[in-house]
């Protein structure tokens, strides 16, 4: 027993030393969250599988600071790989949340491409069922060839024959007024409409009085006054632009681009519902407006305040009379425009007198010359003739003084 314990002692001597150095060396112990970070991968030669080294060192102030660092070192190694792993993470909450949105927009799209056909199959079986005086208003709208004031006034409008005529008025030049009074149009017709008015570049007038326009169509219509250059009267008396007064944005959107407006002249918006909230807007955008002469906000259950309808009547009468003064000048200018113009074409008369009176000289001075002319003409064939007449006589005496010298010979020669 002896002799086996005393061969087992290198052995547990070594073990010994290596269970103190380990225990010196795990002075500072790695934290068990960076463990998996500090196991290195085995290596594989052929059929050979080898583990990685153990570092055992000794307890010393190096092999701690070495420590440390290691820690420091996995440390940073864990932070690049949450980071690595968080950024992939958003990448690839990035990359759901494109397709998510691709696919909401494929379903728009397609949607929207259903819609659109299932309004031209309409408009297409509509136009088919249009006939007399409303197919006739269209194909002259198309072709440009309508009257200047169109009415419907006891045709049937729903949404799908007012989409068509407000796709025929979008590009129409011909047609200057159109009423669709009382004819039970929605929000959606009111867009329509409003869209139309955008694009339109012709038409002054349009009314739209008793009908359920709502908050959105006033929306619209205030959109469409933004861009529209050519509309001088708006009536949407009668509808409910306001909800019955609960809801003023869409007027406030309309009143907002009256600030923008510089042509618009007549605007009614009697009985729907304004209040003093969107009168205050009026007012304001009435101040920086210079074309409104008519503004109708009477009939409204909650009306503007009194104060606000006279700063708005102070602004219409402004506007009036600014008008009146540019007509004025207008006027005075076209006066002066005339004056000018008669005057011009009493120089251009003078002028074109004095040509032909000189061309009256030139045709008698020529006609004087071509007189004179043929006179010399006839003359020298006269002097000629006579010329001619001389000769000829002439060659006769000669002719006759040589026969009768002829004769006189032959008598002397006789005797």
């Amino acid at each position: 027993s002896s002799e086996s314990h005393s061969r087992e002692c290198p052995s547990t001597r070594l073990g010994a030393e290596l269970s103190v150095m380990a225990g010196a060396s795990s002075n500072s112990p790695i934290p068990d969250d960076l463990a998996a970070l500090d196991e290195e991968e085995d290596e594989i030669r052929g059929t050979l599988t080898f583990k990685p080294p153990v570092e055992l060192l000794p307890r010393t102030k190096r092999t701690e600071e070495m420590q440390k660092r290691k820690i420091e070192d996995l440390r940073r190694k864990k932070e690049a790989a949450e980071n690595l792993r968080k950024e992939k993470e958003k990448a690839e909450a990035a990359k759901r949340m494109r397709e998510q949105q691709a696919k909401k927009q494929k379903a728009i799209l397609e949607q929207q491409r259903k819609e659109q056909e299932r309004k031209l199959r309409e408009e297409e079986m509509m136009r088919k069922q249009m006939e007399g005086g409303l197919n006739q208003i269209v194909e002259a709208l198309q072709k440009n060839s309508s009257e200047a004031d169109i009415t419907v006034c006891g045709m049937d409008i729903d949404s799908v024959r007012l989409r068509l005529l407000t796709k025929a008025l979008e590009d129409n030049l011909s047609c200057k007024s159109i009423d669709l009074n009382r004819k039970r149009l929605d929000d959606t017709d009111g867009a329509l409409l409003a869209g139309m008015l955008e694009t339109n570049k012709a038409l002054q007038k349009l009314e739209c009085e008793g009908n359920n326009l709502g908050v959105d169509a006033a929306q619209a219509m205030g959109d469409a006054l933004r861009k529209n250059t050519t509309l001088r009267s708006l009536n949407l008396e009668s509808n409910n632009l306001t909800a019955s007064g609960n809801d003023q944005k869409g007027i406030i959107r309309l009143a907002e681009a009256l600030e923008e407006n510089t042509t618009l002249r007549a605007l009614m918006l009697s009985k729907n519902g304004i209040t003093a909230q969107a009168g205050e807007y009026f007012v304001k955008s009435l101040e920086k407006n210079e074309s409104l002469t008519l503004v109708d906000l009477s009939g409204n259950d909650a009306s503007p305040s009194v104060e606000q309808l006279r700063r708005i009547d102070a602004v219409v009468q402004r506007n009036r009379e600014r008008q009146s003064t540019i007509r004025r000048a207008e006027r005075r200018e076209r006066f002066a425009l005339y004056n000018e113009e008669f005057k011009c074409r009493q120089h251009s008369m003078q002028v074109e007198a004095m040509r032909l009176e000189i061309e009256a000289l030139q045709e008698r001075r020529l006609n004087r010359m071509k007189a004179r002319f043929e006179r010399w003409v006839d003359e020298v064939k006269e002097v000629a003739e006579e010329e001619r007449l001389k000769q000829e006589e002439l060659c006769d005496e000669a002719v006759l003084r040589a026969e009768a010298n002829k004769g006189k010979k032959k008598k002397g020669k006789k005797k």
